[in-house]
Formats: C-alpha cells, sequence, structure tokens
C-alpha cells in the first residue's frame, strides 16, 4: 500500500512534523486499522507502524493471518527486515529460527529450540480491513468488532495519508454539526434519528443537503457508526442510481500525535438485471469496484478539507462550545471510556499524566 504524508498548504511541498513532546491525548484503546486484506497473501510478511513502534504482519501459506512485535527474541533481528513465511512459520532472517501461528520457537538449524516466543499482537479481520488491538495494559480484547449489514460486491478500495493528529479528533468530526457546512459546503437539516450509544459503538444518522455531480442539490440521509475511535463507517445509499455504498475512515495512531488515515469504500449495484446470469455477478462486481473507486476520489476530496485542520490543531479540554455545535460534549464523555482511568478528567474528558517516550521512526522507509 502506497502511503503518502499530507502536505499542508504554504509548507514548501514538505510535510509538516507536528508531533509534540507531551501530547495532549495518550493512545487509546481499542480496535485499530493496519492495512487491508488484500495486502497479505500467503506467504507476504509487511511492517506496519503502529502506537510508536512496528507491527509484522503475515500470512501463513494457509491464510493464517498473525502480527507481532518486530524483533526476534532470540538476538533481536528485525522479523520485518528479510523474515519469511515457510508453511505455517515465521522464520527469522538471522539464524533462520522458526516460530508457529502461537508464536512459539519450533525449531532452529542448530537442533532443539529454546524456550522462546514472539510477543504477538491480537489481530483479525472484518469488512476486508484488518484491525490490531491495542490495550494500555496489554490487555486482551474487552469486545469484538460488531456484524454489520454492509454493502460491498468487492474487496474495498483504498488510500492512506500520514499527518499529525489523533483519532478522537478524526471521530469528533461526526458529532461536530457546526463545521459541516462552513467547512464541506454541506447544508445539515437535523437528526434523521436519536443518535445511540452501545458500550464500544456509536450509531448517529443525520438529514443533509449536498450537491452531487450530475444530479445537482439532493437531500438524503447519512447514517454512521463510530467503532471505538478506530474507525467510523458511512453508509451511503442512493437508490436512486442503484448504488448502497459504505465509506470509512480510519484513523491509526502511528506515534505520539501522529497518525495514518486510511480512507475505503465498497459499494454494491442493482444494476445487470438484463445481463445473462452467468455474467451478472463479475458485471456486478466490476461496475460496483468502479463506481467505489469514484466515491473513494470523491471521498478524499471532501475529507481533504479536514487534513490541514487535523494536522494543527490542538485539543483543548474545555473548548467553549455554542448551541449549534452538535455532540461534541456526549461524544467526549462516551471517548473516555476508551483511556486509562488515570488519564481522565474531571469532566470525563481524557488527559493526559504521563510524558510518552518514544524512539524516533522514520516512516518513509515504510511507504
Amino acid at each position: 500500500m502506497k502511503i503518502r504524508s499530507y502536505t499542508p498548504p504554504g509548507s514548501q511541498n514538505q510535510p509538516q512534523e507536528a508531533n509534540p513532546a507531551s501530547p495532549p491525548l495518550p493512545y487509546p484503546d481499542g480496535w485499530f486499522c493496519v492495512g487491508f486484506s488484500t495486502e497479505w497473501l500467503p506467504g507476504v510478511v509487511q511492517t506496519r507502524p503502529f502506537m510508536g513502534e512496528d507491527l509484522v504482519i503475515y500470512r501463513t501459506r494457509s491464510g493464517i493471518l498473525r502480527a507481532s512485535r518486530p524483533y526476534c527474541p532470540h538476538l533481536g533481528a528485525h522479523l520485518g527486515a528479510g523474515g519469511t513465511v515457510d508453511g505455517e512459520h515465521l522464520v527469522c532472517p538471522f539464524h533462520k529460527f522458526g516460530f508457529d501461528v502461537d508464536g512459539k520457537c519450533v525449531r532452529t538449524p542448530f537442533g532443539p529450540p529454546p524456550k522462546a516466543s514472539l510477543s504477538l499482537v491480537k489481530i483479525t479481520e472484518a469488512y476486508g480491513i484488518v484491525w490490531a488491538w491495542h490495550h494500555h495494559n496489554g490487555d486482551a480484547p474487552s469486545w469484538n468488532l460488531p456484524d454489520l449489514d454492509l454493502p460491498g460486491d468487492h474487496a474495498p478500495v483504498y488510500r492512506g495519508t500520514d499527518m499529525a493528529g489523533h483519532p478522537q479528533d478524526v471521530c469528533e468530526n461526526s458529532f461536530d454539526y457546526g463545521h459541516i457546512q462552513p467547512l464541506h459546503g454541506v447544508e445539515f437539516l437535523g437528526e434523521a434519528s436519536p443518535p445511540r450509544e452501545d458500550g464500544p459503538f456509536y450509531d448517529i444518522e443525520i438529514k443533509i443537503n449536498r450537491r452531487l455531480p450530475l444530479l445537482g442539490h439532493r437531500q438524503h440521509s447519512v447514517s454512521a457508526k463510530v467503532i471505538g475511535l478506530g474507525g467510523i463507517s458511512v453508509v451511503v445509499d442512493l437508490a436512486q442510481l442503484g448504488i448502497r455504498s459504505v465509506n470509512w475512515v480510519l484513523a491509526t495512531p502511528i506515534d505520539p500525535w501522529r497518525i495514518r488515515l486510511h480512507l475505503a469504500v465498497s459499494s454494491r449495484v442493482t444494476w445487470g438485471r438484463h445481463v445473462p446470469a452467468f455474467l451478472r455477478s463479475p458485471v456486478s462486481s466490476g461496475a460496483a469496484r468502479a463506481v467505489s473507486s469514484g466515491m473513494l476520489v470523491a471521498l478524499e476530496r471532501d475529507i481533504m478539507r479536514d487534513f490541514p485542520i487535523w494536522h494543527h490543531k490542538t485539543y483543548l479540554e474545555h473548548p467553549k462550545l455554542s448551541r449549534k455545535d452538535g455532540l461534541i460534549g456526549t461524544f467526549r464523555k462516551w471517548a473516555s471510556k476508551f483511556y486509562p482511568p488515570t488519564s481522565r478528567g474531571t469532566a470525563g474528558t481524557p488527559l493526559v499524566t504521563h510524558r510518552h517516550s518514544l524512539p524516533h521512526r522514520d516512516l518513509e522507509r515504510w511507504k
């Protein structure tokens, strides 16, 4: 996957690094996107930045996907720098020690393996997206990704961008009704249904009036599900065109106050009813993918209006809100559950009580 660094206006084509020594928000707990299922064919090993360190993600020959922290427990070689898959084993590039899908060292070229294991990170696949789990204490997942009835006749099409920021700011956008018109030129018409909190998920449905290509101004509802602080799925239903899509906005912390933002789209179309049955599925899938590619361009163009805001803003614990700002206070109270209790402020908002001390990373090497 090609990742671009966001270049803000006036930066003379150089990505601005905005990575404060003491970020105002810590890493949140939960599931976060580290890529897409189609990026890992059997035998593929790739390294991704995640929460201030590398994750080495690989798929065994039988199709099992695993993620490990990067260093071999034998003598510290980076498993993503030359590591390979041999059958169901990840093989270290240094001494060719092999590790099974449970992380246990099961073979060496020198005889019996030592009692050593990889430091595995919980990983799962859902909706064509690969998700990794993070918890501040290293605890196992306390909740699962939801079963969603999402449209999609193909794997998601996607793009990625690195920038300064935090996933809470990205998710908060869905609750900030006041920014929709001045920043995106979309008229906010109100809530189509009451917002609903369900544990680690939050559902909202709003009515908007926006200009659509070739269709002019159209009023329609937008349904969004926020999945922890790791992602937002937005279902777009254009029944008059025979199109139903899901747009994903996925923000993953890669360093303190720095995120990798993935945008993804998958679609379903109802065209081709007069196509012969044996051609219907490939025609539908190809048409849906073409629609998704076009919608991804439109999604990126829309979301890019937020890029300079996210890249340069800070987190205000006590914002001076107006009555037109929407559910920001409600959202922040809900979002506080994804942080350590000692990091929560008196109003339920997360605070940092310690400084992060993490090694510098040259992100360009993984792009």
